[in-house]
């Protein structure tokens, strides 16, 4: 079926900054040191241009290199707009929220199944969630 895909734009022009996530590599503790030669190997692997655009690609996931991610756009013009998303994305604890971030996000989510669902209108929910989340950043 025919579909597209627009950016959400930024309140300053550009794309707005969304929460990332993602796949992480890590490297176990091993007793043996002589493993992390083996280790070494598979995250090299694993995390090299060239197997980083397979897999990636084959997920449906927008890379973390611009490398990789220029490879993507090459291949498929369609993912530009999810490339420009993840170069634009933050983490969900940025802005020096740290800890305090559950507290700002809970009342937020309420506050958008609040308006989604009609048990309060859209800016009675946002403003309610906004002044709560004010007071957990004090």
């Amino acid at each position: 079926f025919d579909y597209g895909i627009i950016p959400i734009p930024g309140k300053d022009g550009g794309t707005a900054p969304a929460p990332t996530g993602g796949e992480f590599v890590t490297i176990p503790v091993q007793k043996d040191a002589a493993r992390y030669v083996a280790t070494q190997k598979l995250v090299t692997c694993l995390a090299s241009t060239g197997n980083s655009l397979t897999t990636d690609t084959t997920l449906s996931y927008i890379a973390p290199t611009e490398e990789v991610q220029t490879k993507q756009v090459e291949q498929n013009a369609e993912l530009k707009v999810w490339v420009e998303a993840v170069k634009a994305a933050k983490g969900r604890t940025s802005d020096n929220l740290g800890t305090k971030y559950p507290k700002i996000s809970e009342p937020m989510w309420k506050a958008m199944q609040a308006a989604l669902s009609g048990s309060q209108p859209p800016q009675e929910a946002l403003t309610a969630a906004q002044a709560t989340a004010a007071s957990a950043v004090q």
